[in-house]
């Protein structure tokens, strides 16, 4: 399993699905960071509405 180098976003902070898709962005919402997870799961509040977790490697967080 491949350990994710990402630094831990911090809550209300800005990010996207893919970079296909910049307008469907999403604030964070929560973390659950757990020691033995190798790639931390981030809640996200969508901005089309609803919220769901996403692991932390497959997001792209604004600069």
């Amino acid at each position: 399993m491949t350990e994710t180098k990402a630094p831990l976003p911090v809550i209300s902070s800005r990010c996207w699905r893919d970079l296909i898709s910049p307008e469907s962005g999403a604030t964070v919402l929560n973390l659950a960071v757990d020691s033995s997870d190798a790639d931390p799961m981030v809640e996200l509040a969508y901005d089309e509405g609803g919220s769901g977790w996403w692991p932390l490697s497959t997001l792209v967080f604004q600069q």
